[in-house]
């Protein structure tokens, strides 16, 4: 029994931890609500796949269902700052993280490694980059007093 109630309050204990750091470390937000966010896309790709849409049609509408979920989360969850003028700096600063991808997978792929291993190793880069530009360009608020981390 002294087993099960150190293991309970363990577990209390550690989402007690880990809610405090979600709600205090905005950088910790991005990357667990950029895994939320890459979960939903691939979904609403792989579900678009299956009820017999083409691929480049299913990527094209999981794109667009990824960037409306992802402003949703990462404006409210992350940066708690989503507007409409947020949402139209939001989808330009992707359309640059994106060409940012390319141009190093491309320059990785130049250097005879796989796609798949230059897409993988293009994510440490992007993520941080898209950090920072969402944080500094899309999500900034004006009034830096009522602007929580």
């Amino acid at each position: 029994m002294r087993y099960i109630e150190r293991l309970t309050t363990l577990s209390v204990t550690l989402v007690d931890e880990l809610r405090c750091l979600f709600k205090h470390y905005q950088f910790i937000r991005y990357v667990l609500v950029g895994i939320g966010n890459t979960v939903f896309s691939y979904g609403a790709y792989a579900a678009l796949l299956f009820i017999g849409l083409e691929y480049q049609l299913a990527s094209l509408l999981a794109l667009l269902l990824g960037i409306a979920f992802s402003f949703t989360t990462q404006g409210k969850v992350v940066f708690r700052h989503a507007t409409h003028v947020t949402f139209i700096k939001f989808v330009l600063a992707w359309l640059a993280i994106y060409i940012f991808n390319i141009s190093i997978i491309a320059l990785l792929m130049s250097a005879s490694m796989s796609a798949y291993m230059a897409g993988a190793v293009a994510t440490v880069p992007v993520t941080l980059v898209s950090y920072f530009i969402l944080k500094f360009a899309v999500f900034r608020r004006r009034d830096p007093i009522r602007q929580k981390h």
